[in-house]
């Protein structure tokens, strides 16, 4: 029995659809078409916040509440500053001598506050910066003048900038929700943060904020690129943290990573083509550096992507086949492959029918 055009061409279009979602999830699930050479640096443990010398050599860590550094290739790991308490948030400055960074201090009498401190880049000559009350997450203009940071001088965790010997400091913003994990865009017009779950954008005249996010979701941890084109970050959209790459504005999104595990902390290479994070993919967390396909990162695709990404999470079929593709992408592929064979044959085959 013969069925009419119409209903064949529906059911055609119908698989047609199904294929390109899957075809679109397993691009998502292995993120292949734009990461290269992705490789763990370190095997030690609580591992964070990496940042790159500007010659790109070598990178500063935290790891086990003490300052570390390493060549780039994640040989040369040497310890620099280890006050036995707690230590963070480590930067280079614009020209790799010094490192700025966080740790805990107490005075006599007092209790203990989070304090910037700052090093020679072997670990010697350190000093202390800010005084009384927490302050942390150090990032220095690209001209090396002026030091971004957070700070409960007025309460919750505000934006505050001053010079890079510490004086000069004033208040940039002024938010009801604590703000995290300053970046400087390469002119050093402008910064962006994370506040509340989203990422922001203020000017350092004081001009904005602008919200670059705003979803249900966690955005943290903005790092500009080089050429200030990009901004990566993390979101736990599809419930663990993973990596992310967006426009300055906020308008367009690409997904970097979609697997079981947590990568955070994302940092960019001087030349714009590695970035340094941190993952818990073997158990610990550890520091990471993925090559990336720079040039074939497109904006146009994004808002479709993140669509279907975020059907899936009502979706609870959806879920399952995004897990299976990221746990088992070889199958996966084989099995879209062999769905678009059968698709292939019954088409002809039906066209064959209605022509005999």
């Amino acid at each position: 029995m013969w069925r009419p055009f119409s209903v064949r061409h529906g059911l055609f279009r119908r698989v047609l659809f199904l294929l390109i979602f899957l075809i679109i999830l397993a691009s998502c699930a292995s993120a292949d078409f734009l990461i290269d050479n992705d490789v763990k640096l370190t095997s030690t443990t609580n591992a964070n916040h990496p940042s790159w010398s500007p010659d790109g050599t070598r990178i500063v860590y935290a790891a086990n509440q003490a300052i570390w550094v390493m060549n780039s290739d994640g040989s040369g790991q040497k310890k620099l500053y280890d006050g036995m308490s707690w230590e963070g948030d480590p930067e280079f400055n614009e020209d790799g001598t010094k490192v700025y960074f966080a740790t805990e201090s107490k005075k006599a009498y007092s209790a203990r506050y989070i304090s910037i401190h700052v090093m020679d880049s072997d670990g010697s000559n350190s000093y202390k910066l800010t005084e009384s009350s927490d302050s942390r997450a150090p990032s220095i203009s690209p001209d090396g003048s002026r030091l971004v940071y957070t700070s409960r001088a007025s309460g919750n965790y505000d934006m505050w900038v001053m010079d890079t010997d510490g004086t000069d400091r004033s208040r940039l913003t002024d938010a009801p929700g604590d703000e995290s994990s300053p970046s400087w865009d390469p002119d050093g017009t402008s910064i962006v943060y994370s506040s509340m779950g989203d990422i922001f954008s203020v000017n350092v005249n004081g001009k904005g904020p602008l919200r670059l996010t705003d979803d249900p979701n966690n955005n943290i941890e903005p790092s500009y690129s080089p050429d200030g084109t990009m901004i990566a970050y993390a979101s736990d959209i599809g419930g663990d943290y993973d990596l992310w790459i967006m426009d300055p504005t906020g308008n367009a999104h690409v997904q970097l990573t979609t697997d079981r595990y947590v990568q955070r902390a994302p940092a960019w290479s001087p030349d714009g083509k590695k970035i340094a994070y941190v993952s818990d993919r073997d158990g610990e967390y550890n520091i990471w550096v993925m090559d990336i396909r720079v040039e074939e990162i497109g904006f146009g695709i994004a808002e479709d992507i993140m669509e279907v990404q975020e059907s899936e999470q009502s979706n609870s079929y959806a879920v399952k086949l995004k897990d299976y593709a990221a746990s088992e992408p070889k199958k996966f592929i084989g099995i879209i492959l062999l769905l678009s064979f059968g698709s292939v044959v019954f088409i002809v085959g039906s066209f064959m029918r209605k022509i005999s």
